[in-house]
């Protein structure tokens, strides 16, 4: 008697029965799936943090600690405050006699949304106090910087949940050895 083939014999099933057929054909569906969602990611969100000119941004740098400097040698320091009716309020400490810059401009710089940045700038003729009308658009944490073209305050503010914040020079002084 002839042996008779196994595969011959078994019931002849539709191939959309068959689970290695589905993964065969799901491995380069999800592929092209994950492609197009990464493309469209990449086109709705521009991150801006390719530099084309490296050697300016870092003489930029440079002015910025120098800011920081200065700021710490004439030691400067302020408390950032907003109240409840959206009333910004930025006291300098009471032993510095001359707080330099005629303009001084504030930077709140949302921490993951740069949509809701704001700048303010301020005329340095009341001493020790500055103040305005600000509503914080959203939630989050904020970097807040306080600068003129000569020296700038740093500091962050997590609102609502605080509404205060202390702003320093982002200096350390290098130590004698």
């Amino acid at each position: 008697m002839p042996a008779r083939d196994s595969v011959a014999d078994s019931p002849h099933r539709h191939w959309t029965r068959e689970p290695l057929v589905w993964l065969l054909i799901a491995i380069p569906s999800s592929a092209v799936i994950m492609g197009a969602v990464m493309i469209t990611l990449a086109l709705q969100s521009f991150s801006g943090l390719v530099v084309d000119d490296y050697y300016r941004k870092g003489k930029q740098i440079n002015l910025v600690l120098a800011r920081d400097r200065l700021a710490y040698e004439l030691g400067l320091a302020a408390d950032f405050r907003v109240d409840g009716s959206d009333r910004l309020e930025i006291r300098f400490d009471p032993d510095v006699t001359v707080i330099p810059g005629e303009r001084i401009e504030l930077r709140l710089i949302h921490a993951t949304r740069p949509g809701l940045d704001r700048d303010l700038a301020f005329a340095n003729n009341r001493l020790h106090l500055l103040e305005a009308e600000l509503q914080l658009p959203g939630p989050g944490r904020w970097n807040i910087y306080l600068q003129t073209p000569d020296w700038r305050l740093t500091g962050s503010l997590q609102y609502p949940q605080t509404r205060r914040a202390r702003l320093l020079p982002n200096y350390i002084a290098p130590t004698a050895q």
